[in-house]
């Protein structure tokens, strides 16, 4: 038997009540959040006490108040819940089946490529996960993995420091992308123009791009800054189905990776002129944040996207590259910089 001295007098469902005590401040407020009745919050929470021996909170007719021992235990014991569900995890990761939701957000360039593919295989191979895509820019998306709300995103513009993980998932070169129609040069079966373009020549022609503040945008000026141009933006649209169609009718030209318009270039219906050296090239990555534990269903489809990307940069003969795998899988931010300076 068990040295009843040696068994731990903190009970998880006890600290998870109390931890939800502490975060809304009141019995009510907690126990509607945790879907309890007040008394059973109530109890619970007394109970904790008399194990711990000291008192930790203090009822009132306003809402509860941490004593010192309350708020020492807050600390702690939010940290020890964490710990128990890396563990929970781990443990099924090691034992069972991957399941459960999965949320992965992609940029609009990406989503139009990987999106349906990524669900179907999901669907058809791994029922048991529960699939969620949301498409937004890069910005967007990182907001939204620091905040919890996407397990996995995919993002081009990574920032100099949050508390991030970044795996280089995909390198694209950029490209001018033109209406067949509108362009003066001889265009290949392929879909590329025979001739590129250099850096004087693309400050002429008219283009639409996404705002100032989007990561694509970000990388175009760069490049401009450092060849001494001024780029000629006469629209500025953030959507790219939007950007596509306006190209695609000759009205404008854009700077976009085949991977963006794949299916018109396929299709004859826009085609793609290389930049002379210094091109263009922007590295994708797979981002998650690092104090959330990390399901084995996340790493299944985090698995998925790799192979998606990998089957498709050989069946659509996409201008894109795998990133060397001779690193470790996962770099935090300021060696993903490097890495990305690199690429560029």
């Amino acid at each position: 038997m068990l040295d009843e001295q040696k068994v731990p007098a903190l009970d998880l469902r006890q600290l998870h009540y109390f931890l939800a005590l502490a975060e809304h401040g009141s019995i009510s407020s907690a126990a509607s959040s945790l879907g309890l009745a007040q008394p059973s919050l109530s109890e619970n929470v007394a109970r904790l006490e008399k194990r711990l021996d000291v008192q930790l909170a203090i009822r009132g007719a306003r809402g509860v108040q941490l004593t010192e021992a309350g708020l020492a235990l807050v600390k702690h014991g939010r940290e020890i819940v964490r710990n128990a569900e890396v563990a929970i995890e781990e443990i099924r990761y090691l034992g069972g089946e991957a399941r459960g939701p999965v949320s992965v957000g992609l940029p609009p360039s990406l989503g139009l490529l990987l999106t349906v593919p990524l669900a179907e295989t999901i669907q058809n191979e791994l029922p048991s996960i529960r699939l969620h895509v949301a498409e937004a820019m890069s910005g967007h998306i990182l907001d939204w993995v620091g905040s919890e709300r996407l397990q996995i995103g995919c993002v081009y513009d990574i920032p100099d420091s949050a508390p991030l993980s970044a795996q280089p998932l995909l390198i694209e070169e950029l490209f001018v992308v033109t209406a067949p129609d509108n362009w003066d040069g001889l265009i290949g079966n392929d879909g590329r123009a025979v001739e590129q373009i250099d850096a004087a020549k693309l400050a002429t022609l008219p283009l639409v791009l996404t705002s100032a503040t989007q990561g694509a945008r970000k990388i175009v000026e760069r490049y401009a800054r450092a060849n001494g141009i001024q780029l000629n933006v006469v629209t500025e649209i953030d959507s790219l189905p939007h950007i596509i169609e306006m190209v695609s009718r000759a009205s404008a030209y854009t700077i976009l990776p085949h991977t963006a318009v794949v299916d018109q270039v396929a299709a004859g219906t826009l085609a793609l002129v290389p930049m002379v050296e210094p091109n263009i090239r922007r590295t994708a990555y797979l981002v998650r944040k690092r104090s959330k534990p990390v399901s084995r269903a996340s790493l299944v489809v985090e698995s998925t996207i790799k192979m998606i990307v990998r089957e498709l940069i050989d069946r659509k003969r996409l201008q894109a590259t795998l990133p060397c795998q001779t690193r470790a899988e996962f770099v935090d931010f300021y060696d993903a910089k490097k890495v990305d300076a690199v690429s560029a």
